[in-house]
């Protein structure tokens, strides 16, 4: 991210799938006057993230999700909060839903256009099996090039049932400008590909080359 953020830079991150406030401490870490909005939807979850993050200058916390549409949906809160998704487990998932709430959804666009938002340095997206759905409801901004990077978990084993294939998310970032930087952390399972991390740039934003 460095490569296409300035180190000194204030960059605005929304961070979808906050869980706990991990991804804070690191985005905070390597952008010490970053700017973050979290959104976590699971109600003793959203607890613990603003616990994890009240000390952290210009971090907001926020106790809905975000997805394709407005509106509410059921949220399967697993006995790992790491495993809660808006999809059900699949074969290879695992802990146990404890808990099916009916949350608040927003788009990515209608957050942009309420807090009057115009750019987006990175769009971090880990909703277990829900990304493109996050990224269909900021579908305007990113046609628009207003979101620089996009960092998403890639889901290649069954951890829930109707999870989008690889090829889909791929597919869809691709059709909007996006380009691939690099896969991280690559995890197997049962001697497969399991999941891993991913990192695009927008093509409005990548650096003239010499």
């Amino acid at each position: 991210m460095q490569r296409f953020v300035a180190a000194d830079a204030r960059p605005l991150v929304l961070d979808v799938g906050a869980n706990e406030g991990q991804t804070v401490q690191r985005f905070k870490s390597t952008f010490p006057d970053c700017v973050i909005h979290s959104f976590e939807p699971g109600a003793e979850t959203f607890v613990k993230l603003q616990e994890q993050t009240a000390h952290e200058r210009n971090v907001f916390a926020w106790n809905y999700a975000l997805g394709a549409e407005e509106g509410r949906l059921p949220f399967f809160e697993n006995t790992n909060s790491d495993m809660s998704s808006f999809l059900k487990l699949g074969d290879d998932g695992w802990g146990s839903v404890h808990r099916q709430n009916e949350v608040e959804v927003m788009t990515v666009d209608r957050f942009l256009a309420k807090h009057h938002i115009k750019t987006v340095d990175v769009l971090k997206s880990d909703t277990q099996g829900y990304d493109l759905e996050v990224f269909k409801g900021a579908d305007q901004a990113m046609r628009d090039g207003r979101i620089k990077l996009l960092f998403t978990e890639l889901t290649f084993s069954n951890l829930y049932a109707g999870t989008p294939r690889f090829d889909e998310l791929y597919r869809y970032v691709m059709d909007r400008g996006f380009r691939l930087v690099s896969i991280y952390e690559f995890t197997h399972q049962n001697d497969l590909a399991g999941w891993s991390d991913a990192l695009f740039v927008h093509s409005k934003h990548l650096r003239p080359q010499a």
